[in-house]
């Protein structure tokens, strides 16, 4: 249920919100271009991973580390754990609960939980189904056996889904200024590219591992918008437990 806006004339009307059926939450997400584009553009990257793009992880794997001795330690305990999810998920909690508390709403609680375990179960089911081995073991296949779970990059995937889950809700809830928006996307886009950078270095992962992370939590985090656009508002707002303000009391003062 949900309530008609406060200034409407007359006694307040309570509307029943009705969810969308099971047909109808799958026409929805079969029918949004832009997951479609995501899912092909998984498909086509892992294919890509599978072999064709063997020579340029080679190559990037074999290249010289300048200053290994120095920088491994540095930027394995700071920038290898800036998309990890003990940093990334804490971030997301933090912006989740302030915007449900003053929003009075659980449905930022529930688009981050929602986003979150479907990035984690797509990235799962592709680790385990592809078992590829590391980078540091310097062979690029995929089905090596239980324990080779490269592919695709969870540090890429966790990269975009959980920072643009962020962002996704700042602009949804209208928490910053355009300016401010745009910023946050530019320091996705480098933490991307930083995460990138520092696993290939590290020997962490292949380059096409960390391609096909960034399209699965892309194409999760389009999943959790396009869910965000089908199910009513009302529902998690009624949810609430101190749904609204108490009207002040008159003492004749």
């Amino acid at each position: 249920m949900v309530r008609t806006s406060g200034t409407t004339p007359g006694v307040p009307v309570v509307r029943a919100v009705t969810w969308p059926s099971v047909s109808e939450i799958a026409w929805g997400l079969a029918s949004d271009r832009i997951a479609i584009m995501l899912a092909v553009a998984l498909i086509v990257m892992t294919m890509l991973a599978a072999g064709p793009m063997h020579p340029v992880d080679v190559f990037l794997n074999e290249l010289p580390r300048p200053y290994w001795d120095v920088l491994r330690e540095p930027l394995i305990y700071w920038p290898d754990t800036v998309a990890s999810r003990a940093v990334a998920l804490p971030v997301l909690a933090v912006t989740a609960i302030q915007l449900a508390y003053r929003h009075r709403s659980w449905r930022p609680i529930v688009l981050s939980a929602v986003g979150v375990v479907g990035m984690m179960s797509l990235v799962s089911v592709m680790k385990l189904g592809f078992n590829r081995g590391h980078a540091k073991n310097f062979d690029p296949d995929f089905f090596q056996g239980m324990g080779n779970v490269a592919f695709p990059s969870g540090h890429g995937a966790n990269a975009i889904l959980i920072y643009g889950l962020v962002l996704f809700l700042i602009i949804r809830f209208a928490a910053a200024r355009p300016h401010i928006i745009r910023r946050l996307a530019y320091c996705i886009v480098g933490i991307a590219l930083l995460q990138s950078t520092v696993s290939v270095y590290l020997h962490f992962h292949w380059f096409t591992d960390l391609l096909a992370g960034m399209v699965a939590g892309g194409f999760a985090l389009r999943v959790t918008i396009r869910l965000d656009r089908m199910f009513p508002h009302g529902r998690t707002v009624e949810w609430w437990p101190w749904y609204g303000r108490k009207a002040p009391i008159d003492t004749g003062a």
